[in-house]
């Protein structure tokens, strides 16, 4: 079906699959409307088939299966005790963001068997969100106009985000673009990142972090400024048998960093624990991942790419994707 054109001034065509499933008969039968949807694809599904979800204005969630037709309830009434307006499911299909009419995000199991979290929304706005999004698998972000976004982590921990083109009634536009471990905010003047900090990273620059690698990374900044102890701090990291931890540590946090400057510092700290032990089998390549740019026609468009964002496209199944190349700055590390 295509759908388009009003009142004499035609808006773009629009495509819409008309399909067969019998939800409307069964809306009908057991007496109620559908309030929102959202879609499981099938590499989550144990059909192999993706699976429609729908909610209903009684507080339930009916699932339909693509291939067979066949509609569920999966009667959630118990958990979730009002209308859910949107619903998003995350990367790995686990877990379902459900917003309801009462302004509650609860998470819950893609199976509807165990709740994960309930957040109440309603003290900072008593309205629905525009956008409800995953970033990464372990927080929701949800965008309000005029309030910015907001970050919900699994724990009912949370982080608010103003953006100034949206606060200050210039009508700016603002989209959140799920990641497979993060989320980009792309605004009309700016792309940002949001990302959970990596373990790796927290136990790195924790404050008061004896982890070894934050003790090669403390001795790697006190060699680079000339101090006296810092080869004996090294050493004794590596009495205790944890050197080689600490430098994959460095590493792996290198290529999770965003910040140039940060990977550098990451990696010098990996290079100079190596000079105590070297692995002659293991180190290179990994620490060029984090900070890469998509080559398109005769010039370089810079777009910023988390490893696994950057390992994703490159597994994806696409005839003619765009050549994924280190930045100039990152190659030119690696290379010194």
């Amino acid at each position: 079906e295509v759908f388009g054109g009003a009142r004499g001034s035609p808006l773009p065509e629009h495509f819409a699959l008309i399909t067969t499933f019998p939800t409307a008969e069964h809306a009908q039968a057991y007496n109620y409307t559908f309030c929102t949807l959202a879609v499981l694809p099938r590499q989550h599904t144990s059909s192999l088939h993706p699976e429609l979800f729908l909610s209903t204005n009684d507080n339930s969630v009916v699932i339909v299966d693509a291939a067979t037709a066949s509609i569920v309830d999966v009667d959630c009434r118990a958990s979730i005790p009002s209308p859910i307006m949107s619903m998003s499911f995350a990367p790995n299909g686990r877990f379902l963001a459900c917003f309801t009419q009462t302004f509650i995000l609860t998470v819950i199991s893609s199976t509807f068997e165990t709740k994960v979290l309930d957040f109440d929304t309603s003290e900072g706005s008593s309205s629905l969100p525009q956008q409800m999004k995953w970033c990464g698998e372990d927080s929701v972000v949800l965008h309000w106009k005029n309030l910015g976004v907001l970050m919900v982590g699994p724990y009912g921990d949370w982080l608010r985000f103003p953006f100034d083109n949206m606060n200050n009634n210039k009508g700016g536009n603002l989209h959140i673009v799920p990641e497979i471990d993060c989320c980009r905010v792309i605004t009309d003047d700016t792309v940002e990142i949001l990302q959970r900090v990596p373990p790796d990273t927290m136990s790195l620059l924790r404050i008061g972090s004896v982890d070894p690698s934050a003790m090669l990374l403390d001795a790697a900044d006190a060699f680079e400024a000339g101090g006296s102890n810092a080869d004996e701090a090294a050493r004794t990291i590596t009495r205790t048998g944890m050197l080689t931890e600490a430098i994959e540590v460095c590493t792996e946090a290198a290529t999770r960093e965003l910040d140039v400057a940060m990977q550098k510092r990451l990696l010098n700290a990996a290079s100079y624990g190596m000079q105590f032990s070297y692995k002659s089998d293991e180190g290179g390549g990994d620490e060029t991942k984090d900070d890469y740019y998509f080559e398109e026609g005769g010039g370089a468009k810079t777009i910023m790419g988390t490893k696994e964002t950057v390992a994703a496209n490159n597994d994806e199944l696409n005839p003619s994707p765009p050549r994924m190349l280190p930045s100039a700055t990152a190659h030119k590390f690696v290379a010194a």
